[in-house]
């Protein structure tokens, strides 16, 4: 059966009725997209498109490390698909972007809120994961991530040998596998402005979504502008399991 999880952090009374109002869904879905660059493949990607004064449309793939300790000599393990398609035009009464941000500031705070949770680390450049392998002279006279005489994030790093370094740290995290924001008129009539994005990734997806609603409230609840705006203040978020 398909429920959906809905909260409302729009307060809105008398002239807040007539703003336009913003409105995000996510899905329960949460896709393991490793240690991918979150913010480089959705918000700079956004507005390093050509058009994307009016709209964007991108389908980019990326490999990803996604274990705890991975020798130096180890591939990604982790494909991820990024698509992203929005749109968005000039509004009476806003400044020429103004929905273009709204959209845009809307889906990453959402998108951050939620992925940051599921957080672990993901040491990369590893060296010493066995017995027999000893750990380079930066280990011990330079700065390495973990396991080094001079580390950066932990003594001792993620690995199954103790005396093991890695040089690179980085952060894994899980995601919804879709995000969409929608624009609606004072009337509530949906306008075309609207931007979604999807992920997809050959790691198993976990269905807990819908678990986080309530930890983005206090961030959504006065996101958009202040006196004066044209949009009103707060977005209405929903999970769709």
């Amino acid at each position: 059966m398909r429920t959906t999880q809905y909260l409302c952090f729009a307060g809105l009374t008398g002239i807040a009725l007539a703003k336009i109002k913003v409105e995000a869904r996510y899905t329960n879905e949460m896709v393991d997209v490793g240690n991918l660059d979150l913010r480089k493949v959705t918000w700079e990607e956004i507005y390093a498109a050509p058009g994307n004064q009016r709209s964007v449309v991108t389908d980019n793939s990326y490999d990803t490390y996604g274990n705890p300790c991975t020798h130096d000599s180890a591939k990604p393990d982790n494909h991820v698909r990024v698509n992203i398609n929005g749109q968005w035009g000039r509004i009476a009464g806003l400044g020429p972007h103004d929905s273009r941000e709204a959209l845009v500031k809307s889906l990453w705070t959402i998108l951050d809120d939620i992925s940051k949770p599921t957080g672990w680390h993901v040491f990369t450049e590893c060296f010493g994961t066995t017995w027999q392998e000893g750990v380079p002279q930066w280990a011990y006279n330079g700065v390495s991530a973990c396991g080094g005489r001079t580390t950066t994030v932990s003594r001792e790093c993620q690995c199954s040998i103790g005396s093991a370094a890695c040089r690179s740290h980085s952060w894994g995290h899980r995601v919804p596998s879709v995000i969409k924001v929608n624009l609606y008129n004072g009337e509530g009539a949906l306008l075309a402005d609207s931007l979604t994005i999807n992920f997809a990734s050959q790691k198993a997806e976990k269905a807990d979504g819908c678990g986080f609603v309530g930890k983005v409230a206090s961030t959504v609840a006065g996101l958009l502008p202040g006196p004066g705006s044209l949009f009103a203040a707060g977005i209405d978020l929903a999970c769709e399991n």
